[in-house]
């Protein structure tokens, strides 16, 4: 026999020891009148769990715990309570095990109180006020995030590195957990690369330095598996050699707390001052002395040989096809007689294949007019897209209706179950009867729900689909024909540009109904 668990409790908050006997004793009767009233489970076999004088918020109770070991040895096959509150006070825990854990162990759980019945709201979440249960949510998730950040920086203040990779010429320690060692292999050109720019040379010729005398770039030293596997040579840059001389890390200095989350559960961060950051002084092993660290003073954050430039529609786009790097754009200024782009590693690298440079306004006419004949091509493709946009609000209507009927007959069917247990109460039906008619009835609501859930989620593909159609429709009318190269259609249709020494261009579209890859020569 299915066995049925009654959980009773009450907490000293609910009143004084008179009321106790009399609340433990108005939810005993309260459960067992609902019992008697429900044919299927007046036939289970019951079982009471009490706990009087415990506190809702805490989960290790006597009573509860012994129902949780029936549970797991599988002899509970529902729940009952008075309310929700009596089970837990803690609804984030109460949200676990109604959502996860009692479905996942088969557990029919009852409040009655709460008109709640998980066999009535299967795949769906409990009936809590939303907003009330989005500010618990809330509460807890700043305290553990408040925990998290007094754990974080006790730990960094012990002299502990609780981040991720570490800075080149440092490494994890294999013997002690959290503790940053020096790497010598690597130190060595830390420090080579400090000297050299404590000689004078800037970032770029200390990078083109390293690269002639064969000196492997970081990711060559740390990832030796993964050189060129990429299509890229990986060397030195101007950008690795200026973050290594700007970094205060090789002083022993740590610091944390650069940004902050704009709100609790947010992966986007907020940039904090330098002069607010946390900085921890002697935390690992130095590398540099800090008279060398000060002799490099031009590398410092804040300085800058930078302009302000114009930019191109294609900056971040365009790649150059021998060695895989992205091409800069050089407006015209100074020495530069003309717009174009350049290769940014041929100076360093002197690859044969690279592009070395190709002209901005040549590259514009090209990319346009190969952009105008896809578009082209996306507009044949486009009238295709009317008859699929049609098709598709077909589908939606026919799903809708189907839905509706399913509603219907869903309906129809709890209105038989309602008409069936009056029946049964007026002794109009015997046990046997009622229980073969309303399994039956039970099994083609089961059906219903399914054929019901399939038919939403279609319903939900369709419509995105749609709108998606419509989307591109939109953006085909206002790009028909395009006469300049702008910003915007180049972020709407361009995701890359690959410039090859013979001057032969490779775009990958951003199109949905994407052509591949078109090349063109520039003459």
């Amino acid at each position: 026999m299915e066995r049925l668990a009654l959980y009773l409790r009450l907490s000293l908050e609910d009143g004084g020891e008179k009321d106790e006997s009399n609340s433990i004793g108005n939810q005993r009767k309260l459960i067992y009148e609902y019992i008697q009233q429900d044919p299927e489970l007046s036939r289970y076999e019951a079982v009471e769990f009490c706990d009087d004088g415990c506190s809702g918020t805490n989960m290790n109770r006597p009573g509860l715990q012994e129902l949780l070991k029936e549970i797991k040895a599988k002899n509970i096959s529902c729940i009952l309570v008075k309310d929700m509150s009596r089970f837990s006070r803690d609804y984030i825990e109460l949200g676990i095990y109604l959502n996860r854990i009692f479905p996942f162990m088969g557990i029919r759980f009852i409040a009655i109180n709460d008109h709640y019945d998980s066999r009535e709201h299967c795949g769906s979440t409990i009936e809590i006020d939303t907003a009330f249960q989005t500010l618990l949510y809330d509460l807890y998730s700043k305290d553990i995030s408040g925990k998290v950040k007094t754990s974080f920086a006790a730990k960094c203040t012990n002299g502990e590195y609780v981040f991720g990779q570490t800075p080149f010429g440092y490494e994890k320690s294999r013997e002690v957990k959290n503790m940053v060692i020096v790497n010598e292999s690597e130190a060595e050109i830390v420090r080579y690369i400090f000297s050299l720019a404590v000689q004078g040379k800037t970032s770029t010729q200390i990078a083109r330095q390293l690269y002639e005398e064969g000196i492997p770039a970081i990711m060559q030293m740390r990832h030796p598996e993964k050189k060129y596997t990429d299509g890229k040579v990986h060397s030195w840059s101007e950008k690795a050699v200026r973050r290594i001389l700007n970094n205060r890390f090789y002083l022993g200095e740590m610091a944390y707390g650069k940004s902050v989350r704009k709100s609790v559960g947010s992966k986007n961060g907020i940039s904090v001052p330098m002069e607010d950051w946390k900085v921890i002084r002697n935390h690992h092993e130095a590398l540099i002395p800090e008279e060398i660290y000060e002799q490099v003073s031009s590398f410092r954050p804040g300085y800058s040989t930078k302009r302000n430039r114009e930019k191109h529609p294609l900056t971040g786009k365009l790649y150059c096809g021998g060695c895989g790097y992205s091409m800069n754009y050089k407006p015209l200024h100074g020495k530069n007689r003309y717009r174009r782009f350049e290769c940014g590693k041929h100076t360093l690298l002197q690859i044969p294949e690279c592009c070395t440079c190709i002209s901005a306004g040549l590259l514009e006419k090209t990319v346009l007019m190969m952009l105008n004949e896809e578009l082209l091509l996306y507009g044949n493709a486009g009238k295709q897209q009317e008859n699929l946009s049609f098709f598709l609000q077909e589908g939606i209507l026919s799903l809708k209706t189907k839905l509706e009927e399913y509603r219907q007959e869903i309906k129809q069917i709890q209105a038989q179950k309602d008409v069936l247990y009056e029946k049964y109460a007026l002794r109009q039906l015997d046990r046997k009867e009622y229980r073969k008619r309303a399994d039956e009835l039970t099994e083609q609501l089961s059906s219903l729900s399914i054929k019901k859930e399939k038919a939403a989620g279609k319903l939900a593909v369709l419509e995105q689909e749609c709108r998606q159609t419509g989307e591109d429709r939109k953006h085909l009318l206002r790009y028909l024909h395009i006469e300049e190269l702008t910003q915007e259609a180049a972020d709407t249709f361009i995701t890359k540009v690959w410039v090859y020494k013979d001057k032969r261009l490779e775009i990958e579209w951003n199109f949905r109904m994407d052509h591949g890859v078109s090349a063109s020569e520039i003459r």
